[in-house]
């Protein structure tokens, strides 16, 4: 079995890294007042009223944010790791959060990039792994899917960054696992990785997650008990709370099919079939990479599961373009060679910077009048994923077989 894809991320001076996450700070707090995001951050701001509608002891799901009338989406334990931001000053929630995202983007390239990519740096920079990262993530901001989430203010970058580096873990890690069971209790997108720990036989890892979101729901129950039962038995079930499913924003099956049938009655269970059928590919091509070692890749074809078989799925959802995007070009290099690795590499992250999806008419509907030419761009974070998962699916048949007896390891 290869061993190419586990990742080890280099050791980091803890020194340049304090310095790297002050710097990060000062960034931050100087592309807000430059951007004015002093002004928005819209979902940092729903995030902040969940906390504080537990801090007054109010409705948490009655609560609407003043002047949008956003209502909270979220799981109780969502709100309640909330309640600091809310006790703080906006500006401080807000610096601090945006920090965090960024780090998080740096801590998504550190876990996704295969140890042996920092030999290919010219010699003067491989001991500049800090800068180099500090680059990719600067480099990265102009992605939209991370750009939405810094704009908005979204949780996606901390979600993807505690679930990629959870499962990239060595196997026999403590509580490997328990993290992937939270960032479910914060917000059910990820839930499929539970079947993703299952098929790929990773009993102690799926235990662990069951543990960690079981540990956020007793919390809710513990805390605020009423409304844990309203979100566990009502709420959950309501997608429309979450906005206009035919949005250009939401790139999933489900908004591709609203805004080609508005609200007819085939949607619903067109809709099922195709995640049904997705899920059980992505499945088996995230086991095949997973078996083979190719931890990232089996991870991020999962992670598109999620994309397209979730009701919505915003563009912000899409952050996982960065580990995707990496395990493209590896399987590309790996089948075709360098030099269309490298190609691969900017088309792939390039269309993503195009920002594409904004090129066509959106908003009010305007969705459901679109032409053929225009839904090309506006479904095309939908057109990439599929091209990804067709090119993985493809390159997957030169992976290295593991044995009968590997195949049935117990992890």
């Amino acid at each position: 079995m290869t061993a190419t894809s586990t990742t080890t991320p280099p050791r980091t001076d803890p020194r340049l890294l304090a310095v790297a996450v002050l710097g990060c700070t000062a960034f931050v707090a100087l592309g807000a007042w430059a951007y004015g995001l002093f002004d928005g951050m819209i979902d940092l701001r729903v995030y902040r009223m969940g906390g504080s509608v537990l801090l007054d002891r109010a409705s948490l799901y009655d609560a609407q944010l003043p002047g949008s009338g956003l209502p909270f989406t979220y799981p109780p334990f969502a709100a309640i790791a909330m309640v600091p931001l809310a006790a703080v000053p906006w500006g401080v929630a807000l610096v601090v959060w945006t920090t965090i995202s960024v780090l998080c983007v740096a801590a998504i390239w550190r876990a996704a990039l295969p140890g042996g990519a920092w030999s290919l740096l010219p010699e003067t920079w491989r001991g500049r792994r800090i800068a180099v990262l500090a680059g990719l993530t600067l480099a990265s901001l102009l992605l939209e899917p991370v750009w939405q989430t810094i704009q908005f203010g979204q949780i996606n970058l901390l979600l993807t960054a505690m679930i990629l580096l959870d499962l990239v873990r060595p196997r026999d890690a403590r509580w490997r696992g328990f993290w992937v069971g939270v960032t479910i209790g914060i917000k059910l997108t990820p839930l499929p990785f539970l079947a993703f720990l299952l098929v790929t036989r990773q009993w102690r890892a799926f235990r662990n997650a069951l543990l960690g979101l079981l540990a956020t729901m007793a919390i809710g129950f513990a805390v605020v008990p009423n409304q844990s039962w309203e979100y566990w038995t009502v709420v959950v079930r309501n997608a429309n709370r979450v906005g206009g499913l035919a949005y250009t924003a939401n790139q999933s099956f489900m908004g591709f099919l609203s805004r080609l049938g508005d609200d007819a009655s085939w949607i619903q269970p067109v809709w099922f079939v195709l995640s049904a059928v997705f899920g059980l590919l992505v499945l088996w091509l995230a086991r095949r990479y997973w078996l083979a070692d190719e931890r990232v890749t089996a991870i991020s074809v999962m992670a598109l599961a999620v994309l397209y078989a979730s009701p919505v799925s915003w563009s912000h959802h899409w952050v996982w373009i960065i580990p995707l995007g990496i395990s493209l070009v590896r399987a590309v290099d790996r089948r075709w060679g360098r030099r269309p690795a490298v190609v691969t590499a900017v088309l792939w992250y390039g269309l993503f910077v195009l920002r594409s999806i904004w090129w066509v008419p959106y908003r009010d509907d305007r969705e459901l009048s679109w032409t053929f030419w225009q839904s090309i761009p506006g479904n095309s974070h939908l057109i990439l994923g599929a091209i990804a998962f067709a090119v993985l699916a493809y390159t997957s048949q030169s992976l290295a077989r593991p044995t009968h007896a590997e195949a049935r390891t117990t992890v």
